[in-house]
C-alpha cells in the first residue's frame, strides 16, 4: 500500500512538472511523461563494437607475395621477444646508449609487427620478410638526427657487404617538424640511389607541413587513415609531400610486454608502407631478376594504390595501397 501511495505522489508530480522534462521514477528503462502516463523508456542504442583487426582488412592474409626473401630494416625504438617472432632470427644494433635493442618505448615492437608478425593472433603484412632492427629511439624523448642517420649508414654498410641479401625496405621512424639534418639528408639520398626504399611517417601534429625527412622527395611518406575508412586519422599530418595513406588508428599489434596493443599514429601506418614495399621488391625482384630501383618500387606501388573518396590528396598522396592489384602486376589472370 505504501509503495502504490508514493508511485501515486510521484505521478501527481509528474503531472504538473513542467512540459520540457520527462521525469524518471525507478528503474531507468520507465518514465512518466508530463501526463502522468507510465511507458517503457526506448533502449539505448547498443555501442558499435569496434573490430581490433580492421586495419589488416585491407590487406589479405591470404596472398602470393608474403616477402620473402626481402629484408626490412627497422629503425626505431628497438624490439622485444614476442610470439609473433618466433623463429625470425631477428638482429639489430643499437644506436643509443642503452646497450641493447629491447623496446622500452612500446614503439618499434608495434612498428615490426605490423610487418612482419607470424599470424598467431594476427598476420603482418609481409610476414615471411627478414626484420633487422636499428634502435634509434631509448624511450628518453632525447632521439636525434644522428642516430637516425647512423643507422641509414649502417643499413648503406651492410647492403656493401651483403650484396646479394640487401636491405631493400627502412622503416626510417624518425621525424621533425620544420627540421634538417645535412649528413641525414645525404645518407637517404645515398640510399635511394642505392635502391634502399626509406619510409617515413608523415607526422601526428594533424596540421599542414610534413615532418622532415618523409618531406624529402628520396623518402615515401605515409599519412595516416582513420579506422572508418573514409576520413583521415585527426592527428595526421599533411601537405603535397604525402605519397600514401595506410591505417593509423587503433592498429592492433605486438607490444613490448609480450602481449598486444593498439597503436594509432602515422609510424603505425608506415609500418603497412614499408610491408607493402617488401611485397613489391619481392614481386619485382622475381619479374626483373634483380633488386629493384626505388622509383620502380614507388611506381608499382602507385599503381596498386586507389584513391579514397573524400580525403584530400594532401592526406592520402596516391591513396591506400591494394595488395590484390599489387599482386596482379606480377600475377595476372588468366
Amino acid at each position: 500500500m505504501k509503495k502504490q501511495l508514493m508511485l501515486l505522489l510521484l505521478v501527481g508530480f509528474a503531472a504538473s512538472a513542467s512540459a520540457r522534462d520527462t521525469l524518471f521514477i525507478g528503474p531507468t528503462h520507465l518514465r512518466v511523461s508530463e501526463d502522468g502516463i507510465i511507458s517503457a523508456a526506448p533502449a539505448p542504442a547498443p555501442k558499435e563494437t569496434f573490430d581490433e583487426h580492421w586495419a589488416y582488412h585491407y590487406y589479405p592474409a591470404e596472398k602470393k607475395l608474403t616477402g620473402k626473401g626481402v629484408t626490412v630494416a627497422v629503425a626505431d625504438s628497438g624490439i622485444s621477444s614476442h610470439i609473433e617472432f618466433n623463429g625470425k632470427n631477428i638482429q639489430g644494433q643499437d644506436f643509443t646508449l642503452s646497450a641493447s635493442i629491447e623496446d622500452v618505448k612500446n614503439h618499434g615492437t608495434g612498428v615490426a609487427g605490423i610487418i612482419g608478425a607470424r599470424g598467431v593472433n594476427f598476420q603482418g603484412v609481409a610476414p615471411q620478410a627478414n626484420l633487422l632492427i636499428y634502435k634509434i629511439d631509448d624511450g628518453s624523448r632525447l632521439i636525434g638526427p644522428q642516430a637516425a642517420t647512423s643507422a641509414v649508414n649502417a643499413v648503406l654498410a651492410y647492403n656493401e657487404s651483403h650484396p646479394d641479401q640487401k636491405i631493400a625496405v627502412l622503416n626510417l621512424s624518425y621525424g621533425v617538424a620544420n627540421g634538417g639534418y645535412v649528413p641525414l639528408t645525404q645518407a637517404i639520398n645515398r640510399a635511394y640511389d642505392t635502391g634502399v626504399v626509406v619510409v617515413c611517417p608523415a607526422g601526428n601534429t594533424g596540421f599542414p607541413g610534413v615532418h622532415y625527412p618523409a618531406n624529402l622527395s628520396t623518402t615515401l611518406a605515409v599519412g595516416a587513415l582513420a579506422a572508418d575508412g573514409q576520413h583521415a586519422y585527426p592527428n595526421s599530418s599533411y601537405g603535397p609531400q604525402v605519397d600514401f595513406i595506410a591505417p593509423g588508428d587503433r592498429v592492433y599489434t605486438t607490444a613490448n610486454d609480450g602481449g598486444y596493443t593498439l597503436m594509432s599514429g602515422s609510424s603505425a601506418s608506415a609500418g603497412f608502407v614499408s610491408a607493402a614495399a617488401a611485397l613489391a621488391v619481392e614481386g619485382l625482384k622475381k619479374k626483373l631478376g634483380r633488386y629493384p630501383t626505388v622509383a620502380e618500387v614507388k611506381d608499382s606501388l602507385r599503381a596498386a594504390a586507389v584513391s579514397i573518396t573524400g580525403i584530400s590528396p594532401l592526406q592520402q598522396g596516391s591513396g591506400l595501397i591494394d595488395v590484390t592489384r599489387l599482386e596482379k602486376q606480377f600475377f595476372p589472370e588468366k
